[in-house]
């Protein structure tokens, strides 16, 4: 509580920000101060940058929140959780993500948190390639065995970053955080818990509204509620509604050509679509692509025969948006009423699904 109170009153008393950084091996060229506004990089700051490859940015935030630095055309930038306080950036030209960044608590946090994400990625990285090994050498058994693994490990990975976020009491990176982590959170009331530990002082937080926003929208494909409505065109540009497909089982396939789980999970679920087809079930893909070309093409390679619509709008799938997807590969399955008697089904998991629905 100490601590949130005094990031709340340092918070109050610095009206401005200061950023001073040098990159080794720049020698010229322009320093921008990016954020994200309506899904897209916008440019909030920038400057020159000295022969010795130093510059400073300075100016206002409205709130503390996530920036990134752009150097000219080098390669990926500099993460930054600033607020209204000074901050000093050394790094190096070859790798601005090993950039370190002094004089901020909330980048502090926010940089301890993103050691425990690169820890629990070592740890993951060996089970994936050996999952994808399995898969390439069709080792169903220790591919079942292997995904066992990884879910669950990815579940204690999960409950030590809502621990860690949890340390952080009411600093804004919590809130951050807490939003950031939810992808990984399928049920709503475990969010619910996550936004009640943020708590009050939080509440107003663009991030906890979001995750506020998001549980209602999960909520909505809540096992043995009614599925909603909508309607998006095919590739042909004709409107297909979800309702044309009452009195059949449909699984509601949500991915994308680019998506590299979805590609792998896509022969699981040609294999169920060819079991039960012929048994009042089909599939509705509903793609979060945006070029035209590589959806189609990944539906011809990936052999997908059934229905299939996009608006093409990458996340900003209407559809997607409207039942709270935020990561793919990701599914709900549908009774004849349209009631949602599944979710997130995968491989073996959605054979034994729609064995026990279409009995």
């Amino acid at each position: 509580m100490i601590l949130g109170l005094s990031l709340i009153s340092a918070w109050t008393m610095a009206q401005t920000f200061t950023i001073n950084a040098k990159i080794d091996g720049v020698k010229a060229g322009k320093a921008e101060l990016q954020t994200v506004e309506n899904n897209k990089m916008v440019t909030k700051y920038s400057t020159g940058i000295a022969e010795d490859g130093s510059f400073t940015i300075k100016g206002k935030v409205p709130f503390p929140d996530i920036y990134m630095v752009k150097i000219s055309d080098l390669r990926g930038g500099i993460a930054l959780f600033l607020d209204n306080s000074t901050v000093t950036i050394t790094g190096k030209s070859d790798n601005l993500m090993t950039s370190t960044v002094t004089g901020s608590v909330l980048h502090d946090q926010y940089s301890k948190f993103g050691q425990l994400a690169k820890s629990q990625n070592e740890l993951m990285r060996p089970l994936y390639a050996s999952y994808q090994e399995a898969q390439k050498d069709n080792k169903t058994a220790e591919v079942k065995k292997i995904e066992g693994q990884m879910d669950d490990l990815e579940a204690k990975q999960i409950k030590e970053k809502i621990d860690f976020v949890k340390t952080l009491g009411d600093s804004p990176v919590a809130a951050y955080l807490a939003y950031n982590i939810s992808s990984g959170i399928q049920e709503p009331e475990k969010l619910e818990a996550l936004v009640q530990d943020l708590g009050p002082n939080l509440a107003d937080n663009k991030y906890t509204k979001m995750l506020v926003d998001k549980i209602g929208l999960m909520k909505l494909t809540t096992v043995g509620r009614m599925s909603v409505e909508f309607t998006q065109n095919d590739p042909e540009g004709k409107p297909v509604k979800l309702s044309d497909f009452k009195g059949k089982y449909l699984l509601v396939d949500f991915w994308a050509s680019w998506c590299g789980p979805c590609r792998q999970e896509n022969p699981n679920v040609v294999k169920a679509y060819e079991k039960y087809k012929n048994k009042n079930f089909t599939i509705l893909g509903v793609s979060l692509d945006r070029d035209k070309d590589k959806w189609l093409e990944a539906i011809q390679k990936d052999n997908l025969t059934w229905t299939h619509v996009s608006d093409l709008k990458y996340w900003d799938n209407e559809v997607a948006k409207m039942y709270g997807i935020r990561s793919i590969p990701a599914n709900i399955l549908l009774d004849k009423t349209g009631k949602i008697i599944g979710k997130n089904l995968r491989g073996d998991d959605l054979e034994a699904a729609l064995a026990k629905a279409l009995k």
